[in-house]
């Protein structure tokens, strides 16, 4: 079974927020994907927003649950605090990218109505 685009985006900005990449470098995944999708000839400004609307969603709230961790075990100082502070700001990298994206698509559709 093949995967839709919004999985594969999920599971790739998943993983990296997983490693707890760099934020730079979660938010440059997301604008490859978000230029992946708008160079995709059947991709109306719709889908594209709708996708970008999806994976804010689940974003948003992996990095409010992340969070909520986080203050439950404050103090711990352990090697999996860091890592999990690390996982936060790529997560919170993605969200305001993902922000970004959709505020950007929908100014290029106002100005083109």
């Amino acid at each position: 079974m093949d995967s839709s685009p919004l999985d594969e985006a999920q599971a790739r900005l998943g993983k990296l927020a997983a490693a707890g990449a760099p934020p730079a470098r979660a938010t440059l995944e997301v604008g490859d994907l978000v230029a992946g999708w708008a160079s995709e000839a059947d991709m109306a400004g719709a889908m594209a927003q709708a996708r970008i609307e999806a994976l804010w969603d689940g974003f948003t709230r992996d990095a409010s649950d992340l969070q909520e961790q986080i203050s439950d075990a404050e103090g711990s100082g352990t090697t999996a605090a860091g890592l999990a502070q690390r996982q936060l700001a790529a997560l919170q990298a993605i969200v305001a990218a993902l922000q970004a994206a959709h505020e950007r698509l929908a100014g290029a559709e106002d100005a083109g109505a």
